[in-house]
């Protein structure tokens, strides 16, 4: 029934009361959590860019040879460069917000722990408020439903051509009409539904000969343009493979006290399932905002959440910039050309925001909020100009290392080979010179191969005593 990420955001919940502090505690626990993800990232980033000297030498010397070139930088890898380092942090990010947005979709799921029955039971009683308000918002609307019930038949209005008084043709029908200033967002929060009225429109939801919702917005011309939309609108947005159809229910619960009596008396819910819901659609606001509703192009509460969230992203990117200038002038000119793709987060994550419910944005926001405080921190404490002198010492030692060693090769009597590495201080010089004869005569030989000459050993020394 819970994803992980689900379980966590309802220990959360549990312990807040409140969905948009349940977020925020969330956040602060994954970023916790991600810090030594985050750290090492930053660590091989740094050591990353010690290598890139030896890595454009590569691309440049091998250019024409894609297969010679992965070899060599296969090679570098070993020895520490990981140009795929920062991947799994990005991975992470992305993975635990689809996480979050499916449970701020799905509170009765998550926060609530609902059983199935109960959240079917409840989503099927709102979506007929819902739809009944939706047809009430209009008085013409609702006689041409009362009308369609009756028969089931599609009247088809004829239109008709004028001249106005300028000579300008106007075409016109009999349709119904919204009447002016008409809001049916709003209209609906003002409107009162009786149980009467359910029951005068309870054939629209009886499936049983057929779906007559269905049929009468995708048919029906009797009804106004703005409320056969919006009863397709909400068919889809309760449908049982949508992942909106909780929060709408939620919200539509929400939307006036005789809505809450309504929906608890046909849904037949127990009284604490009942009583869970009416905290729920309490704790889905935070600081005045309802996060069960997704923003709009407008000018009210919601719009707050896409402001935070642009301004925060912005702050991050622009203080990682200032950072990464600080620490490493000569990266920050060679990543000029992605300082568009930088600037250009902020807008993506204004995009996403306005595209999901405000409790996803709102995580969205608190996460760039804690991204702030980390980057400043490993500023603080783990600099990249540290992290480099301190792998670039280990480094030289490790190459030093090398240096004295050499492998040796040993043959038995019985003509077996073996190798071992030893350090150069513990060999013989007799020992030495074979080595060294050894990379010539193979150095030698490649020569020879390479320019189709006849290959002759060297001379042994001791023969020449």
């Amino acid at each position: 029934m819970g994803t992980p990420l689900g379980y966590v955001m309802w220990v959360c919940y549990l312990l807040v009361q409140n969905v948009g502090w349940a977020i925020i505690l969330f956040t602060f626990i994954v970023r916790v959590a991600m810090f030594p993800i985050n750290l090492r990232q930053q660590k091989n980033t740094a050591i990353s860019q010690l290598f890139m000297p030896r890595v454009r030498e590569i691309q440049t010397k091998y250019k024409n040879n894609q297969q010679k070139q992965q070899e060599e930088l296969a090679k570098l890898q070993k020895e520490g460069y990981n140009p795929t380092g920062g991947c799994l942090s990005i991975i992470l990010t992305f993975i635990i917000l689809g996480g979050v947005i499916d449970v701020v979709y799905r509170p009765m799921t998550h926060m609530e722990r609902f059983d199935t029955d109960s959240i079917n039971a409840i989503v099927t009683s709102a979506k007929k408020v819902d739809t009944v308000q939706t047809i009430l918002a209009n008085d013409p609307d609702r006689v041409a439903v009362l009308e369609f019930l009756k028969d089931e038949t599609t009247l088809t209005y004829v239109e008709s051509e004028s001249t106005d008084e300028n000579g300008k043709k106007i075409k016109t029908n009999n349709r119904n009409t919204v009447p002016e200033g008409f809001v049916i967002d709003k209209a609906r929060k003002d409107i009162t539904v009786t149980q009467e009225q359910l029951d005068e429109f309870a054939a629209l939801f009886d499936t049983s000969n057929g779906d007559r919702l269905q049929k009468l917005y995708s048919n029906d011309s009797r009804l106004s343009n703005e409320v056969r939309t919006a009863i397709q609108q909400i068919t889809l947005n309760y449908s049982d493979n949508t992942l909106y159809r909780e929060l709408r229910a939620l919200n539509t619960y929400g939307r006036n006290d005789a809505n809450k009596a309504l929906i608890i008396q046909n849904s037949g819910i127990e009284s604490g399932v009942a009583e869970r819901l009416e905290k729920l659609s309490e704790n889905i606001f935070f600081a005045g905002i309802n996060l069960g509703e997704q923003p709009r192009w407008a000018f009210d509460e919601l719009i707050v959440i896409p402001v935070i969230a642009f301004v925060f992203s912005m702050a991050q990117m622009l203080i990682q910039q200032y950072l990464m200038n600080k620490q490493n002038p000569e990266l920050a000119q060679q990543q000029n050309s992605m300082k568009f793709m930088f600037l250009m987060m902020p807008f993506i994550s204004l995009f996403i925001v306005f595209s999901v419910p405000a409790g996803a944005g709102f995580y969205w926001s608190v996460s760039y909020l804690f991204g702030i405080l980390q980057s400043v921190i490993m500023y603080k404490f783990w600099p990249s100009d540290k992290i480099r002198a301190e792998a670039k010492a280990k480094m030289d030692a490790q190459f030093a290392d090398r240096e004295q060693r050499a492998t040796v090769v040993t043959v038995d009597a019985e003509g077996n080979t073996s190798e071992k590495t030893e350090r150069l201080s513990k060999l013989t010089q007799k020992e030495i010179k074979e080595l060294n004869k050894k990379k010539l005569e193979a150095a030698r030989r490649a020569d020879a191969e390479k320019y189709g000459e006849e290959y002759k050993e060297l001379p042994d020394e001791d023969d020449d005593l």
